[in-house]
């Protein structure tokens, strides 16, 4: 096995390219779209297609203020090559997945042999949690690659050797702006890291204050060409709510029960991110405090590794603070622990067997995983099994209304074919939606059905998995031709 890596290895950017592609994408066609957040950005960058409005993103035809554009942009631009399927959502993340371990094999080469820059990128791709996350249709690994370039692009920057200033300077900050447009000011963390190594290390970190000044006026202009529209467009709603709700209400408050509420709640989540790191960014977490404790006594003469640690370290500090907690959100920080490693590991003897045994475990478990257990798990989902029951009684004038399983992997299914909003609700409000003239589809859960039973129509029932829930439940879907 290490013969087999050795060779990868010896072309470190083809062999990442094609390994980061292989892990990533194997299996993406299987699994339905049924996370909220997959669904809700899969089908808002359909309705976006279908509006033509590239600015205001929505979902189920209303605005859709959760994140900035650009990955609205990006999938749109994957339904146009690929069509509207969970494969095309998906593609973006794999690709900014697949470039985020390419920029790190091109930064670890500066500075290490091709071996150590291979580790670096497979560190990364092939860690658990990015194994997970690199393949879903959301935000976050197109904000993980701006991080990452941010981080490498500042790094160059304030060298005070570095000939090529002008070009280093003009890619961070371009990339600041990127970065926002990918999952808000996020992304900006990297400038806090150069500021502090200038602060901390100020021999090693050249950052002149009238160049930084108009730096951050090219990044807030370029996040303005399409701020700017988006807020006149919603009349500042995009503004208000996006930064509002979903970035300052996330850090002072507990959303959607992801965190513990009130002073003790806070205190006592605040060490949360240093333990579900050893899950996260398993299996080379164990070898993490070893390896710190290897570099501390050399910590003064490393400005790399010092950099690198402190980029990372800013993430879980700053999430650490933030009242709202979700495993995902200190992923930035893991390009640059994944390169610190494996300049680290390329130092020691005999690592790169140890390195091969964990990446090949790891590549099986993926591919097994995608492969294999995709396609058994794809028949116990609650939504596909519905889908699979009443899809084909679906036309574009039919009508859908969804209570008691208000889902938004339903919207995902039913707009794929009806022109027509989807009705999501309570249970209560079902009686509403019978005003409407037929054709219309009605799903409730069955127990609710002793309220309707003098209607008259074909009745499919199904059970399957509520993932969300992850519970399994049984729904009743009415269909009035």
């Amino acid at each position: 096995m290490t013969d087999w890596l050795e060779k990868f290895a010896a072309r470190p950017h083809r062999a990442i390219l094609l390994l980061s592609l292989v892990l990533l994408l194997a299996g993406n066609w299987i699994l339905p779209l049924t996370d909220r957040d997959e669904t809700r950005f899969a089908e808002a960058s359909r309705e976006m297609l279908q509006r033509g409005d590239y600015v205001v993103p929505w979902f189920n035809g209303a605005w859709r203020f959760d994140k900035p554009v650009l990955i609205y942009w990006c999938q749109s631009a994957s339904y146009r090559a690929f069509g509207e399927n969970p494969f095309a959502a998906r593609l973006p993340s794999a690709l900014f997945t697949a470039a985020t371990a390419l920029l790190l094999v091109r930064w670890g080469r500066k500075f290490a042999d091709a071996k150590t820059a291979f580790m670096a990128g497979a560190t990364f791709v092939a860690g658990l949690h990015v194994a997970i996350i690199g393949r879903v249709a959301t935000a976050d690994m197109a904000m993980v690659f701006f991080f990452t370039l941010a981080a490498w692009s500042g790094w160059e920057l304030t060298r005070p050797d570095q000939p090529r200033r002008k070009s280093w300077w003009w890619i961070f900050y371009v990339t600041l702006a990127l970065g926002f447009l990918a999952k808000g000011p996020v992304a900006w963390l990297p400038l806090g890291g150069i500021i502090l190594g200038r602060a901390l290390r100020t021999n090693s970190f050249h950052l002149p204050l009238a160049e930084t000044i108009v730096g951050l006026v090219v990044t807030v202009s370029l996040a303005a060409c399409w701020g700017v529209p988006a807020m006149l467009q919603t009349r500042g709603q995009y503004f208000a709510v996006g930064m509002g709700e979903h970035v300052l209400h996330r850090s002072t408050g507990v959303n959607d029960g992801h965190g513990l509420a009130g002073w003790i709640g806070f205190f006592a989540t605040l060490p949360l991110y240093f333990l579900t790191f050893f899950v996260s960014f398993f299996p080379w977490s164990p070898r993490v405090p070893g390896a710190l404790r290897r570099w501390w006594p050399e910590r003064g003469r490393d400005d790399l590794g010092w950099y690198l640690l402190m980029q990372a370290a800013l993430v879980f500090a700053a999430f650490s603070l933030v009242r709202t907690k979700l495993p995902h959100y200190t992923m930035p920080a893991f390009p640059c622990l994944a390169l610190w490693l494996a300049l680290q590991l390329g130092r020691e003897q005999n690592s790169f067997a140890w390195f091969g045994k964990r990446f090949a475990a790891m590549a099986i478990f993926i591919l097994a995983l995608t492969l294999v257990a995709f396609p058994i798990f794809k028949s116990f989902l609650l939504t596909e099994n519905l889908w699979r029951a009443v899809g084909a009684q679906v036309r574009p004038e039919t009508k859908t209304g969804c209570f008691g399983y208000a889902e938004p992997s339903l919207v995902w299914k039913f707009r794929g074919v009806s022109t027509n909003l989807v009705v999501l609700g309570d249970a209560k409000l079902a009686k509403n939606f019978l005003t409407n003239a037929p054709p219309f589809i009605l799903v409730l859960p069955t127990s609710e059905l002793t309220n309707f039973s003098d209607m008259s129509g074909t009745r499919f029932r199904v059970r399957g998995l509520d993932m969300v829930r992850f519970k399994n439940r049984d729904l009743t879907a009415i269909v009035l031709p």
